[in-house]
């Protein structure tokens, strides 16, 4: 359960991030700068992209040898085969492919188009891939800006995945440390006395929406935004909680 009074959405400005950056520690000099000061319960919603970078997960696409699956699939969607090939690493396994769309299940265990290897925001002739475990990047960020903060905060990664039958694309939790990402409120009587019996809310995806209002997909240099005055009561979860069983999804 939560209670909520009122939500501000606050964008955070970094430089462009490069190889072996220290994220949490930029995000500290940019607080400064800005003079702000950081609330108990705020919530840190970081694009993954400029974790990914900081970890050596944007590679330059000449580099890259396609395999003959990668070439296959490239003749079939008109994509680089280098792009498809880090599409392919990081498929545990291919779903679809169809036109210019490459449905897979990540190694991570998400379902999303192109395994969400992306070359919005990248260098030239780069991609960028998820990071290898987005829970251990949040938790490292936690640890630090805790540390210097001296506050109660919240870290999630975030991701623009689409949905299935709706068009557009959603900014959805891909990692999280220190945060009810599920927020179960079965039990619980509505506004006529019934009780709820299946409502469970996805809440770290709710959060991250809410970021990307700030955030933006383009040129906006905001790649951190601190969501503030959300209270909680459900317990600290996992993202991995997000995700349905293979046996439970209905759209295949």
């Amino acid at each position: 359960m939560r209670t909520i009074t009122r939500v501000e959405i606050i964008p955070l400005k970094l430089p462009i991030i490069a190889l072996k950056d220290d994220v949490a520690s930029l995000i500290i000099d940019s607080l400064e700068e800005e003079k702000l000061e950081i609330n108990e319960g705020d919530v840190f919603v970081i694009a993954h992209t400029i974790i990914s970078r900081a970890e050596g997960k944007e590679f330059f696409l000449p580099e890259i040898a396609p395999s003959p699956l990668a070439e296959i699939i490239s003749r079939k969607t008109g994509k680089d085969p280098a792009l498809v090939q880090l599409i392919v690493n990081d498929a545990s396994k291919i779903l679809k492919v169809r036109n210019n769309i490459i449905i897979t299940k990540t190694k991570h265990g998400w379902i999303c188009a192109n395994s969400a290897v992306d070359q919005s925001n990248a260098q030239s002739n780069c991609a960028v891939t998820l990071p290898d475990d987005s829970n251990k990047s949040a938790m490292e960020i936690y640890s630090t800006l805790s540390n210097n903060l001296k506050k109660n905060i919240s870290v999630i990664v975030s991701d623009t995945h689409g949905r299935a039958l709706r068009r557009g694309a959603i900014n959805v939790a891909i990692g999280s440390y220190n945060f009810p990402v599920i927020d179960d409120v079965r039990g619980r009587s509505d506004i006529f006395g019934y009780e709820l019996t299946s409502t469970i809310i996805a809440l770290a995806d709710e959060v991250c929406s809410a970021a990307e209002l700030v955030m933006g997909q383009a040129g906006e240099m905001t790649p951190v935004v601190i969501v503030r005055g959300m209270q909680f009561r459900s317990p600290v979860s996992n993202v991995e909680e997000l995700q349905f069983e293979d046996d439970r999804r209905l759209f295949r």
